[in-house]
């Protein structure tokens, strides 16, 4: 049986910071549950972190707003296309109302597939985004004032990948995550673990023709999906078995502070991560209290401050 119970986090790359905390606060109803700095580099970056309330993993999206340093990632294959957001079924007239009363571009027509009805919607950096209503989630919702649960985001339903070729990640899926192959739909193929439900499924679209993508860090692309694990021993056990099928572009264990992290590359070329769910984000923050104050690691405590004071201020 696979390691990964479903979603840990995505990780996106977008513009400015207070208008992502715009759309995943005041427009999606998510929580901003923590306010941190990326932590590859010197240069100070936002690590912002959005899910429902708890921080509960498979609800959050995280975003590096790199306007600020003025690099711009390439759309493309080999990459993440789609957040596909769970919302209960009946809901989606009240979203697209939504989409009108605060300006955001959305497809006037909703497609259905495998089963299910999807509404697009895009991020103000371009990044697109599918609601799909679906009556088999059971997480905590992402309310808000105005947006009541029966309406509200339960969570990542599923994430849809870009890909040139499908054959070698179609096995990886199989042999490598033991994923179950669920189906397949014109371009697109379906993959579940868990149960199936929400939070478990991977889709790919099949896009011969389209040029890669980049893989840096940069505004207008999504650069990994983390899959949730439960300790570091899962991960090193995950990295043996991807080491022993020829897979060998990992990474050791990295500390990210609130979760330790695995990178390995599927064969399509996206970023896969291993996140550990053994730490969590009360570590600086009381669970009432999450998102309320800027943190960093305590390896970056001296330089807090300063860090601070060279990111745009955001509010809610």
């Amino acid at each position: 049986m696979s390691a990964i119970k479903g979603f840990h986090h995505l990780t996106a790359g977008v513009a400015g910071a207070q208008e992502d905390v715009d759309f995943y606060v005041k427009l999606l109803g998510q929580s901003l549950i923590k306010k941190t700095v990326l932590l590859d580099g010197d240069e100070p970056i936002y690590h912002l972190y959005y899910g429902n309330a708890r921080g509960d993993a498979g609800t959050l999206v995280t975003s590096f707003p790199f306007r600020q340093r003025g690099v711009k990632a390439r759309p493309g294959s080999g990459q993440i296309r789609v957040i596909n957001y769970s919302v209960p079924k009946n809901s989606l007239d009240f979203w697209r109302a939504r989409f009108e009363a605060f300006g955001v571009t959305y497809d006037k027509q909703t497609v259905t597939r495998f089963g299910e009805t999807r509404q697009r919607f895009l991020h103000p950096c371009g990044i697109e985004f599918d609601l799909v209503a679906s009556d088999q989630d059971s997480r905590t919702a992402c309310v808000a004032a105005d947006i009541p649960e029966q309406f509200a985001i339960r969570g990542v339903h599923s994430i849809t990948l870009s890909l040139r070729e499908v054959a070698e990640s179609v096995i990886f899926m199989k042999d490598a995550l033991e994923f179950r192959y669920a189906g397949e739909q014109g371009p697109y193929h379906r993959f579940e673990t868990a149960s199936g439900a929400p939070g478990t499924v991977v889709e790919f679209q099949h896009e011969p023709d389209r040029l890669q993508g980049s893989s840096i860090y940069g505004e207008g692309t999504i650069h990994h999906v983390a899959f949730a694990v439960d300790n570091v021993e899962q991960q090193m056990a995950l990295k043996d078995k991807l080491m022993s099928m020829g897979h060998i572009d990992t990474s050791e264990s990295v500390n990210r502070n609130y979760f330790r992290s695995m990178y390995f590359k599927m064969p399509g070329g996206v970023m896969f991560e291993a996140a550990t769910t053994d730490i969590g984000f009360t570590i600086d923050e009381a669970a009432d209290e999450l998102g309320a104050e800027f943190q960093t690691p305590s390896w970056l405590s001296e330089r807090k401050e300063e860090l601070l004071s060279r990111l745009e201020p955001i509010s809610i």
